[in-house]
């Protein structure tokens, strides 16, 4: 996790890089980063990722049962390389209930397909299980993060 202030106006920027979102080599290469802004308080912008070069369109979140998928595009392209990755935003209540679900599954949304991984509690192989935690302890510092 990084802290760092924009350069441009000075507001503070708390991310984590895209880490492995998947919990067994049997589920889809997918990645999952996530940013908050203090220019734009109430959501989280993520950064989701498959391994190859594809256009990522959307994503969406099955957690513990409760569908989300008002998950709104935040850049215009997919970026290409090893990972095809988009950034997307979310509003950060949807987001708390990502990073505290117990059995996340993540629909990764390509052109005329998806594929699907897994994480949370339940899941232990996923990497960004660990990486949520202490984002949302920098958010509870700035009083950012909100309350149930």
């Amino acid at each position: 996790m990084k802290v760092q202030k924009d350069d441009f106006d000075g507001s503070l920027i708390v991310s984590q890089s895209p880490v492995s979102a998947a919990s067994s080599m049997k589920e889809a290469w997918h990645t999952l980063g996530f940013e908050w802004v203090q220019k734009f308080p109430d959501v989280v912008f993520i950064e989701v990722g498959v391994s190859g070069i594809t256009n990522v369109v959307g994503v969406a979140f099955n957690v513990d049962g409760e569908i989300i998928e008002n998950v709104k595009q935040a850049s215009s392209l997919t970026k290409y390389g090893d990972w095809s990755t988009r950034r997307l935003v979310i509003p950060i209540k949807d987001f708390s209930k990502i990073a505290a679900g117990k059995d996340v599954k993540m629909k990764v949304m390509q052109i005329d397909t998806y594929s699907v991984s897994s994480f949370g509690s339940a899941n232990s192989g996923a990497i960004v299980n660990s990486k949520f935690p202490p984002f949302i302890e920098k958010l509870k510092e700035l009083n950012a993060w909100p309350s149930k």
